[in-house]
């Protein structure tokens, strides 16, 4: 009876603690968010988006040394990440170059095909944001390839931080992806 009493509150003072807090966190552009026609006026657009498996998911990716990951339950992205990057880097790179770069092939216009793979997109154990990708640009004349692989340091502890450190390497990555065209 005895360990019958203790199993209950037991129970009871588990179940008293404060759940977690749970946050989803949106990838949007603040660059060209107005009302107007897009003009595909350049000679480019934005073909395939692949992304490393492990960050292909729901929770922020943090690495914690000796190839450990941990996948956070409690703070996600809200929606896929292939999707809000697809039109995050397509209002970047267009920002960048001063007319719209499509997400998408154009009908019935030549056009550089940009692709870009994510291959690390994530928290390291040292408090920073880790961003490596490749791209290639490919058109009539040939196949360009380049690499971006860079770290910035997180502003504070936390999930938030992380979100802002790697929303800051994706426009930088757009930036070079830009420069490059």
């Amino acid at each position: 009876m005895r360990l019958l009493i203790l199993f209950v509150i037991s129970l009871l003072v588990a179940c008293a603690g404060t759940p977690p807090e749970h946050a989803s966190y949106l990838l949007r552009s603040d660059k060209g968010v107005e009302s107007r026609q897009l003009v595909f006026d350049g000679d480019a657009y934005l073909g395939g988006l692949t992304l490393a498996d492990y960050i292909d998911q729901p929770g922020l990716v943090l690495d914690k040394g000796e190839g450990k990951i941990h996948a956070a339950k409690y703070h996600q992205w809200a929606e896929p990440l292939r999707v809000s990057l697809r039109q995050f880097l397509s209002a970047e790179i267009s920002a960048q170059l001063g007319h719209d770069v499509p997400p998408y092939q154009p009908v019935n216009k030549p056009a550089q095909r940009i692709d870009i793979n994510i291959d690390q997109l994530h928290g390291d154990d040292k408090g920073q944001a880790v961003l490596v990708a490749f791209w290639s640009i490919s058109s009539a004349e040939g196949t360009s390839t380049h690499q971006f692989a860079e770290t910035t340091a997180l502003a504070s502890d936390g999930y938030d931080a992380l979100v802002t450190a790697e929303t800051s390497l994706l426009q930088q990555l757009s930036q070079a992806i830009a420069a490059s065209l």
